[in-house]
C-alpha cells in the first residue's frame, strides 16, 4: 500500500500514516476492528487502523472508503521488531507490504456492536487504536445504543489521540465517556479506580454477557497486568488465557466479560 499522507499525534512523535488501500480489494463491510499486518524479512507485526472500513453503502469514488488509517509509534530497531521506525520513516509515495487480515472473532463472533448494553475500552499507547475503532462503530450505529467508556492509560502528556477521543466525546455527550490515567503519576490502576471508571457496581446476579465487554489492549505487559496475558496453545495459536491482574479482582466479573487483544 503506498503512503499518501503523515500527521503527528500526542505530544512525542507517533503520526498517524495514511495508506491507499484500493489496489486490495474493497474493503466495505469488513468487520470492526478491522486489522493489517506488515511483513517485514519474514518478521509479522499487527496494527489496527483507527479509521472505520467503508460500509457498503459509501460511494466507491469517495476517497476516504479506500485508505487505512495507522497511528504509529517510530520504535528504534530491534532484531524482533523496528517495525514502526520503518513505517515513520517511508517518505510519501513510498509503499508497506501492509495485507488485510481476516475478520477477528471475539467470544464466538466479529460483531462488535449492537451487542452489549455497555461497552468498556481500556487502552495503553497505540492499543487505543482498534479500541478508538470499535468506539466509532457503536457510536455511529443508530440502531445500536450502547453505552461506552473508555480508559486512555499514558506515562505524562503523551496521550495518543486525544483530539480525537475528546471531539467523540464531545459528539456524543450521552453516550460516550473517557478517562485518563496518567501511570507517570505513581498509580498503574486499581480495581476501585475500574470500578468507578466503568461504573460496576456491585450486583447480584454477574451481570450477563449481553450487558458487559471489557476490551483490553496495549503492550504485552499492559495487558497481562489488568487481565492476564495471552497464552498460545498446543498449535500455538493465541489464545485468552486465565484471568488474572487487576479485573480478576472485581468479584462482578468473569473471563466471559473481558477480551485481550
Amino acid at each position: 500500500m503506498p503512503l499518501i499522507s503523515t500527521r503527528p499525534t500526542g505530544t512525542g512523535d507517533s503520526k498517524i500514516l495514511t495508506f491507499d488501500s484500493s489496489e486490495c480489494g474493497s474493503l466495505a463491510n469488513l468487520s470492526v476492528p478491522q486489522g493489517v499486518k506488515l511483513v517485514i524479512n519474514d518478521k509479522v507485526k499487527s496494527y489496527s487502523p483507527v479509521n472505520l472500513p467503508p460500509s457498503s453503502s459509501d460511494s466507491v469514488s469517495d476517497s476516504n472508503s479506500h485508505t487505512i488509517e495507522l497511528l504509529v509509534k517510530p520504535y528504534p530497531p530491534v532484531p524482533s521488531g523496528g517495525f514502526g521506525k520503518f513505517l515513520c520513516d517511508l517518505d510519501v509515495g513510498e509503499t508497506a507490504p501492509l495485507i488485510i487480515k481476516p475478520d477477528r472473532q471475539i467470544h464466538g463472533s466479529s460483531n462488535v456492536t449492537d451487542r452489549w448494553e455497555k461497552v468498556c475500552l481500556l487502552g495503553g499507547g497505540t492499543g487505543i487504536a482498534p479500541l478508538l475503532q470499535i468506539a466509532r462503530a457503536n457510536l455511529q450505529d443508530e440502531d445500536s445504543k450502547p453505552e461506552v467508556i473508555m480508559v486512555s492509560v499514558n506515562r505524562g502528556d503523551d496521550v495518543l489521540m486525544k483530539p480525537e477521543i475528546d471531539a467523540l466525546a464531545s459528539a456524543h455527550p450521552d453516550r460516550f465517556k473517557v478517562h485518563y490515567l496518567d501511570t507517570s503519576e505513581g498509580s498503574r490502576g486499581t480495581p476501585e479506580f475500574i470500578r468507578g471508571a466503568f461504573r460496576i457496581t456491585p450486583s447480584t446476579p454477574i451481570p450477563q454477557d449481553d450487558e458487559l465487554m471489557i476490551l483490553i489492549c496495549g503492550s504485552d505487559g499492559f495487558v497481562d497486568y489488568w487481565a492476564g496475558g495471552i497464552v498460545r496453545d498446543e498449535n500455538n495459536k493465541k489464545v485468552q488465557g486465565t484471568l488474572r491482574g487487576v479485573l480478576a479482582e472485581i468479584e462482578e466479573l468473569n473471563a466471559e466479560h473481558i477480551y485481550k487483544f
